[in-house]
């Protein structure tokens, strides 16, 4: 009987220093397969505790669908390569960035999450897995007002939609858009610059885009940084004259992520 209650304690210590091992976060927080993704993990409580190097194990799909190794990185558990080797990003923690699609060579559909230990480079020591850690699916979402990219960075061209099908309003449903309006701001919310006005052209039956590189028309003053933008479309449609008369959609406010 004792060392069944020994064995009990040993396993009940086990598994509450692996609950507590290993705080793991992600830059950006949200990502496709697609995407470049710098993950970071704490090793405080596990075998690589106090390490002064570390490389990383990864493999695909631990939920189900076709699982593979990280192609440059899981190839020898007695030697890992330098592909492998994780950045120091403070006391026991490491870093490590990739993007899924690349690493594991597999498409965006086939990709659902993924997980990873840390490890020493001759596969001595290792932490528990971490999983599972969720792709965000490529999936197209109609909506009245849309960006494509869905996730921007400062950097890059963005793409404004407006499907006039969606509209909810009388309005929205018999406006023709002619343009654009967006609006750059700051991490306080205080507009970057003057608005742009983009003219918008049709690129399908009844939806009308404008695009824009967000870092080639906001410059925020020093010590700011372009944090978001917000955007409408503007209008026109017939009176009870005929005559045309001016409106506008609803603002919506778009947060850039950060890509790298």
């Amino acid at each position: 009987m004792k060392k069944i209650v020994t064995l009990i304690i040993i396993i009940a210590a086990v598994c509450m220093g692996n609950a507590k091992a290993g705080n793991v976060t992600f830059s950006p927080a949200t990502f496709t397969a697609n995407d470049q993704v710098t993950l970071t993990v704490d090793v405080s409580g596990t075998p690589l505790a106090g390490a002064t190097e570390a490389y990383i194990w990864i493999f695909s799909n631990t939920t189900g669908g076709t699982a593979k190794d990280g192609v440059t990185t899981n190839t020898s558990w007695t030697n890992s390569p330098d592909a492998a080797k994780m950045v120091a990003a403070g006391t026991n923690k490491w870093s490590f960035t990739f993007i899924g699609a690349t690493l594991f060579q597999q498409t965006p559909g086939e990709l659902k999450d993924f997980g990873f230990l840390v490890k020493a480079k001759d596969g001595s020591k290792q932490t528990p897995d971490f999983k599972p850690f969720f792709f965000d699916p490529l999936v197209f979402t109609p909506s009245l007002m849309r960006i494509f990219p869905a996730k921007v960075d400062v950097t890059d061209a963005v793409t404004m939609y407006y499907e006039r099908t969606l509209a909810t309003t009388t309005d929205g449903q018999r406006m023709t858009p002619v343009n654009v309006v967006v609006t750059g701001l700051d991490e306080n919310g205080n507009q970057v610059g003057n608005p742009v006005t983009i003219a918008v052209k049709v690129v399908a039956t009844q939806i009308w885009a404008g695009s824009i590189i967000p870092s080639d028309n906001f410059v925020p003053t020093a010590g700011h940084k372009l944090t978001s933008f917000k955007y409408k479309f503007n209008g026109t449609l017939p009176d009870t004259s005929g005559n045309p008369t001016t409106v506008s959609s609803a603002e919506t406010t778009v947060t850039f992520t950060a890509m790298k």
